[in-house]
Parts: structure tokens; C-alpha cells; sequence
């Protein structure tokens, strides 16, 4: 998933507006399911960034990389029930 700055890399974009025109009632349906999707998927990634060990070079062996994923974020979801 892209925003538009994407289309035509084989990634799921939005519809663009056709030149002079208004987006269809369809495209605009699309379009909404599209960013709902796709802001859901930053929003996670930017959560999981406020942990230090996401938002810069990650310096553990490249093996343990899935343990450090599973565990930070098993202890975001914990961290929620609070």
C-alpha cells in the first residue's frame, strides 16, 4: 500500500481525480478503503518507532530480529491495557 506519490509502481494506490473531472462515487468508495487501510498500517508503524530499538539502526544480530518484533510488540499491546 502507497499514497499517490506511488501510482504505477505496482503498489495499491488511490484512484487519481481524471483531469477536470470529479472522481466517481466508486472511486471515491475505493479511495476510502485504500487510506483507511493504509493509515491503519502507519499508525502501527509509527507506534512501534516509539520504541528506541525501531527508530534507528537496529544493531542486534539479524537473526533475533522477529523475537525483537514479537516482543516489543506484545509489550505495546500490554502496554495498552494499562
Amino acid at each position: 500500500m502507497a499514497d499517490l506519490g506511488y501510482v504505477g509502481s505496482g503498489l495499491l494506490t488511490p484512484r487519481r481525480k481524471p483531469p477536470g473531472q470529479e472522481r466517481s462515487t466508486g472511486d471515491k468508495a475505493a479511495n476510502r478503503s485504500v487510506n483507511t487501510l493504509r493509515a491503519a498500517v502507519e499508525r502501527a508503524i509509527t507506534h512501534l518507532k516509539n520504541w528506541k530499538i525501531f527508530a534507528t539502526r537496529y544493531r542486534s544480530p539479524l537473526s533475533r530480529f522477529a523475537l525483537a518484533t514479537k516482543t516489543v510488540t506484545a509489550l505495546a499491546f500490554y502496554a495498552k491495557d494499562w
